[in-house]
C-alpha cells in the first residue's frame, strides 16, 4: 500500500507542472553505489566496490566488469553507444570501455597532460573531447583524450569561498556550479557566457530546456528555465516536491528518464510533458 501511495504521490507532483511520472523500474544494489548513469541507450551504469554493471532499462541484459587497476571510480562518462570513459580520482586516469564493458588500449594518465589533482569529467557531444576540472590550479579544461591534448583552459575559476560542485555540457555549452549556489556558463572557448544564482542548489541536471536542481534539503528537485534576459539574474522557480521523506543522495536525467538514487536503490521514471 505504501508503495503504491509513493507512486501516486509522485505522479501528483508532476502532474501539477502538466507533466506526467510513470515507474520504470527499481534497481536495488547488493553493494554501497559509488556512482552510476544513464547513457543515451537507455542503460543503467552503476559503479560498486570497483565493479560496474550495465543493465538495459526495461530489459534483462547485463554485463559485469571489475576494474581493480583503475582503482576507486568516481564518475562515468557516456561518451557514444561505443565508447564511455571511466574516471578514478584516485588514480588519476580514465579508462575507455566499449559497450560491453571491455576496457579498450590503455589507461588515460591526466598526469601526462600537467593536471595534478583532477577531481571532476564530463562528456562533451564532440567526438573525443571531454571537459576537466583540476582542483589544483582551479582550471577549466576542454581536453582531447585521443591525442593526450588540451585544446583551450582557463584558471582560477574558484574564488574565496566558493569551491567547484561539478559540471556538465548541455547543447553546446558548459555549466558549472560552486558551492554558493551560483552556475557559470561558458562557450566552446570557455568565453564566459551567462551566469545564474540557484540558491541552495547542491546538484543539477537538465530537462527541456530547463535546469534542474536538487535542494539544499535533498528532498526537492527545482526547475528553471535557461534563457536569460539579463546577464545574471535569480530564477522563478518550480518545485517538484518529493514527498517521500527518506533523502535523495542522487539524480539523473537522461532524455525522458528520471533516475532517483535513494542509498543503495535507484528508481528510475519516464517524463511525459
Amino acid at each position: 500500500m505504501k508503495f503504491i501511495l509513493l507512486i501516486l504521490s509522485w505522479t501528483l507532483c508532476f502532474l501539477v507542472y502538466s507533466q506526467e511520472l510513470t515507474l520504470v523500474e527499481t534497481y536495488l544494489s547488493p553493494t554501497p553505489i559509488d556512482t552510476w548513469t544513464i547513457d543515451g541507450q537507455q542503460n543503467l551504469l552503476v559503479v560498486s566496490e570497483n565493479n560496474i554493471q550495465k543493465k538495459v532499462i526495461k530489459g534483462e541484459r547485463r554485463f559485469n566488469q571489475t576494474f581493480k587497476s583503475l582503482g576507486n571510480i568516481q564518475s562515468i562518462a557516456p561518451i557514444n553507444a561505443m565508447k564511455t570513459l571511466l574516471f578514478s580520482d584516485v588514480q588519476q586516469s580514465i579508462a575507455i570501455v566499449d559497450n560491453t564493458l571491455t576496457q579498450q588500449g590503455e589507461l588515460v594518465d591526466l598526469g601526462e597532460l600537467g593536471f595534478s589533482t583532477v577531481v571532476s569529467i564530463c562528456a562533451s557531444n564532440r567526438p573525443n573531447l571531454i571537459w576537466v576540472f583540476d582542483q589544483f590550479r582551479s582550471s577549466l579544461n576542454l581536453v582531447d583524450f585521443q591525442k593526450s591534448q588540451i585544446l583551450q583552459s582557463i584558471q582560477n575559476v574558484e574564488t574565496k569561498g566558493n569551491s567547484f560542485v561539478e559540471l556538465k555540457e548541455y547543447q553546446d555549452h558548459l555549466y558549472v556550479l560552486f558551492s554558493n549556489g551560483m552556475m557559470n556558463r561558458y562557450d566552446f572557448l570557455l568565453n564566459l557566457s551567462g551566469s545564474y544564482d540557484l540558491e541552495n542548489c547542491r546538484a543539477f541536471g537538465f530537462w527541456n530546456q530547463q535546469i534542474v536542481c536538487l535542494d539544499a534539503n535533498a528532498s526537492s528537485l527545482r526547475f528553471v528555465l535557461l534563457e536569460m534576459k539579463t546577464n545574471q539574474r535569480i530564477p522563478d522557480w518550480h518545485t517538484l516536491e518529493i514527498l517521500n521523506k527518506t533523502p535523495i543522495t542522487s539524480f539523473i536525467i537522461q532524455g525522458n528518464l528520471l533516475g532517483i538514487q535513494k542509498g543503495d536503490e535507484i528508481s528510475i521514471f519516464s517524463i511525459k510533458y
